[in-house]
């Protein structure tokens, strides 16, 4: 594995969520929460990546993360495959609904990644030199659910 990875969602970039039936939702924290309490989430599976395509892989943890109120990671998945599709590199994302939930309601602080990562803005980042701390901060978290 080549990861974890940082994959960075804000409403100023302007993007959006694409369901099956196209609908189409503005990337912002409300309708990422609103996808992840649905479980539609999933169903935006194709994730536009800007840099790093040639070394994500199968299996590689992805951790969505957000500046906009300073939330920090507040989701979790897995890469399904790594596809040139349209003249851009895309992943496609295998979403964990509970942890997404938990880190929603929990995330791992947006001044804590900023130590990791200075300007966490292009997609996708390596987070690998970090990988046990991120885990450490993963097990609190699921420990707090219990």
């Amino acid at each position: 594995m080549a990861g974890p990875w940082l994959y960075s969602i804000a409403e100023k970039a302007e993007r959006l969520f694409t369901l099956r039936d196209g609908t189409e939702l503005p990337v912002s924290l409300e309708s990422y929460e609103k996808l992840v309490k649905s479980r539609k989430i999933v169903e935006d599976a194709w994730w536009y990546i800007k840099q790093n395509w040639n070394n994500v892989e199968i299996d590689d943890e992805v951790f969505i993360y957000t500046g906009d109120n300073n939330r920090g990671i507040i989701g979790h998945a897995t890469v399904h495959e790594v596809k040139y599709r349209s003249d851009d590199w895309y992943i496609r994302l295998e979403f964990d609904l509970e942890k997404c939930k938990l880190l929603f309601a929990n995330p791992i602080p947006a001044s804590k990644v900023r130590q990791w990562v200075h300007f966490p803005r292009r997609n996708v980042i390596n987070l690998e030199q970090h990988e046990d701390e991120i885990h450490r901060l993963m097990s609190r978290k699921l420990k707090k659910r219990s």
